[in-house]
Order: structure tokens, then C-alpha cells, then sequence
């Protein structure tokens, strides 16, 4: 039985307005997502992959960036047409995302729990007075509950003190756990992860992209994983896109991709992963 579409990007191509005149980024890119599979997104720095993203969640600057044509479709709706109102809606409840720098996403004067509370309660409202669906006591619960369940599942230990921590007082991969906690606090359809933990050792790298992969398995969640990597990508997705210049080059099931390619730009990627000798 074929997986109901949940994202379509068709035909998008994104311009950016610069002193020197108007610079084509994304060029008819064509991508889609299936509702509960993992799908890769793979190309090198500058090759379009993070604009493309962005462009789900409406956070690209119009101006400087111009839509120029193609539709980007999320449940079957435009989000290109959607109000402000509407996006504001779709993030963090149906579309989540995952940044790249651990170190810059949390707010350093804050505690964690109060950082995942806020997210949990007034993520897709216009301000911290809005009205919401359940008292602030109930939520606030909701919330606490919640991120203990998620930092237990990201295997971050005595996730009941952690709540009470300060950033600072966190490693990189402690940081980056949180991040993709955050992201999933209120169990989004699809998340966007941008090469999550691209800032860390290797091996911490490997196990957060690992555990990340389980936790949206298990709770039945989308994603879209960026990543300069196609050993990564092997791994993590279904199915793999390789962007270059704002373009997709290529596309097919991942271990295909990996294994097979077929264009000249995919193998040299490949021919840059580092190899025992």
C-alpha cells in the first residue's frame, strides 16, 4: 500500500536580490516525503539544501529572496500562499526543524525546562498572552512531562535535574539532544533536520544521528535529513537527493545512490568519504 504524500516541493526556484543584480539559488528543485519515512537530502556547502528547507518553514527574508516560481505542498496546501497566521500554526506542531550549531540555539539565561515549557505552550502563538487550549497549569504539566519522556528516549541521563540546568552547564552533545528534543516536544508530522551535531566529535555525531533516526521511528514522524555526507545518508534515509548549484541531480533509494550512482557529481562525493587504507 503507497504511503499518503504528506510534502511536495515542485518546481521551486528561489532568486536572491543582490547589489550586483539578481542571483538564481534554487533552480526547479523537485523533492516529496512520504508520511513516516526518513528521506536524505545530500550535496556539498552552497549547493542549495538549507535555502530549500527553509523555504518549508517560511523562514527565508522576502526580500532579498524571491520565489520565482514552483509551489511548495504541505497536505495538499501551498505553503508559498499560506498567511503569516497559518505558518506561524504549521511550526512546531506539524513542521519542526532542527538547526545546525547546538551552541547558538539555546538561550543561555534560561533553564532548560523553562526553555521546553515556553516552546510546549506558546509555540504557534502570536505572543506569551494569547489564549490557550487548556489551563496554564495543566500545560505547564503537559510540558514537564513531555521533555522527561523525550530526554529519557535521547538517552540523556537524570532528565528530572536536567530541567533545572543552565546551557552552559551542558556538553555539545547534551546541547544537541536537547535541540532535537525541542524540535519533537510537540510530536510535529514532519521535522527538518540540518545536519544535527555537524559541530561535535565524529562519534558523538554518529550516535546522536542514530538515536535521532529511532526516536522519529518511533513516534511515527517524517524527516527530511540534511547532510554533506552520503555514508550518512546511506544510513539514515530511504531515499536520497543530491543537490548541486540549486539543483537536484540526482534521486533514488539511498543504498541505489550509494551504491550505483549515476551521475559524475554523486560519485565524487563518494570518492570523498575517507576510507580505511
Amino acid at each position: 500500500m503507497e504511503k499518503e504524500r504528506l510534502l511536495e516541493i515542485n518546481n521551486l526556484s528561489v532568486s536572491f536580490k543582490t547589489d550586483e543584480g539578481v542571483i538564481s539559488t534554487i533552480d526547479q528543485v523537485n523533492i516529496h516525503v512520504n508520511e513516516g519515512e526518513i528521506i536524505t537530502l545530500v550535496g556539498e556547502s552552497g549547493s542549495g539544501k538549507s535555502v530549500t528547507m527553509r523555504s518549508v518553514m517560511r523562514l527565508i527574508a522576502t526580500p532579498p529572496a524571491v520565489y520565482t516560481g514552483g509551489e511548495i505542498l504541505y497536505r495538499g496546501k501551498d505553503i508559498l500562499k499560506s498567511s503569516e497566521e497559518e505558518i506561524r500554526k504549521l511550526r512546531g506542531s506539524e513542521i519542526s526543524m532542527i538547526f545546525q550549531d547546538p551552541m547558538t540555539a539555546l538561550n543561555p539565561v534560561f533553564t532548560i525546562g523553562k526553555q521546553m515549557e515556553n516552546i510546549y505552550l506558546y509555540q504557534g502563538q502570536k505572543s506569551t498572552y494569547a489564549k490557550l487550549p487548556r489551563s496554564r497549569k495543566v500545560m505547564k504539566m503537559e510540558a514537564k512531562e513531555r521533555a522527561v519522556e523525550l530526554f529519557e528516549k535521547m538517552s540523556l541521563p537524570n532528565p528530572e535535574r536536567l530541567l533545572h540546568m543552565y546551557p552552559f552547564e551542558l556538553s555539545g552533545g547534551m546541547k544537541q539532544r536537547v535541540i532535537i528534543a525541542m524540535a519533537l516536544i510537540k510530536t510535529p508530522r514532519l521535522l527538518l533536520a540540518d545536519e544535527p551535531g555537524t559541530s561535535l566529535d565524529v562519534t558523538v555525531q554518529a550516535s546522536i544521528n542514530a538515536e535521532l533516526k529511532r526516536l522519529v521511528q518511533e513516534e511515527k514522524i517524517s524527516m527530511i535529513f540534511i547532510t554533506h555526507n552520503l555514508g550518512v545518508a546511506k544510513q539514515i534515509g530511504e531515499r536520497t537527493y543530491v543537490m548541486k548549484h540549486g539543483q537536484v541531480v540526482e534521486e533514488g533509494k539511498s543504498e541505489d545512490v550509494f551504491l550505483r550512482p549515476q551521475v559524475e557529481y554523486t560519485r565524487k562525493l563518494l570518492d570523498a568519504l575517507p576510507r580505511i587504507i
